[in-house]
């Protein structure tokens, strides 16, 4: 009885430690479990704060994005109204003139401040060049109106570059047709030239949309005979503006890359002379 009456005692005593163990284990459990909802609703605090901070600094991005692209902007127009300002007082709205030939084609160079640096004597032997400065589309149509002491074989227009600034790619292909076809009602033995626009990095969107006109252009003149483009895409390099080419205001062409431009518009000019020699440029 002895016996029986001590295993009694000591099996109580192990459920009583039992007992105990897992109550401390519970308490210890349920500790943990608060902690863990405590940490994980610290982390989901902690992970909309950052989703508000990544918002607010997404936000002021944008807007100083906005601010650079119009403070660019407002440079550019500065620039533009400088360049037309000197224009209007300049003695003569002819920049320069090679010596004239009878026994050579004559070609008239109508373009923005990029052709003026242009070496009218330099840019070949083999064609006489006549530069008319035009900073925009409008300036350009009456540039034709007022041009009467020239008849040219082929007419060169560089034009594009300051209006896709302020007008829709499509406004400005309309422009530049309309000009096509006043310079050829006006001199119908002539041909004309359209220079693409020159790549830039001033601003996405102004490159953007010179891209997206001169695909319009290339869909418009592909097949025309009358009409040829000049394509400056040696200005780019793995298809990005290539910046040695352009000045310090990111759109307006460096010395190098107004040499490249002479190069590229002189090439066209010697494939348009060619094409026609023996029909509309024969004098």
């Amino acid at each position: 009885m002895l016996i029986k009456a001590q295993h009694e005692d000591q099996m109580k005593y192990h459920d009583q430690i039992l007992e105990e163990t897992r109550a401390e284990m519970k308490k210890v459990l349920t500790t943990s479990n608060s902690e863990i909802d405590i940490l994980s609703v610290s982390l989901q605090t902690k992970n909309e704060e950052i989703d508000k901070l990544n918002d607010t600094l997404k936000r002021h991005t944008q807007h100083l994005e906005k601010l650079q692209e119009e403070n660019i902007s407002l440079r550019s127009q500065i620039i533009s109204r400088f360049e037309e300002f000197h224009l209007v007082n300049a003695d003569s709205k002819y920049t320069e003139k090679s010596k004239l030939d009878d026994n050579k084609p004559t070609v008239l160079l109508i373009g923005t401040s990029n052709t003026k640096r242009i070496n009218a004597e330099k840019l070949s032997p083999s064609f006489t060049t006549n530069k008319f400065t035009a900073f925009n589309l409008e300036e350009t149509k009456q540039a034709i109106l007022e041009i009467s002491d020239i008849i040219p074989n082929l007419v060169v227009f560089h034009s594009l570059t300051n209006d896709l600034k302020i007008k829709s790619p499509q406004h400005c292909v309309e422009e530049i047709q309309d000009i096509v076809k006043l310079a050829l009602q006006k001199w119908q033995n002539s041909g004309c030239i359209i220079s693409l626009t020159t790549p830039r990095l001033d601003s996405v969107i102004f490159n953007t949309n010179g891209q997206i006109i001169n695909a319009l252009l290339k869909q418009i003149y592909d097949e025309n005979k009358d009409v040829l483009l000049v394509d400056h895409g040696n200005m780019l390099r793995n298809g990005n503006p290539i910046a040695e080419l352009l000045s310090e205001d990111k759109f307006h062409l460096s010395d190098s890359g107004v040499s490249q431009l002479s190069a590229n518009l002189k090439r066209g000019i010697h494939t348009a002379l060619n094409r026609h020699s023996h029909a509309k440029f024969k004098r």
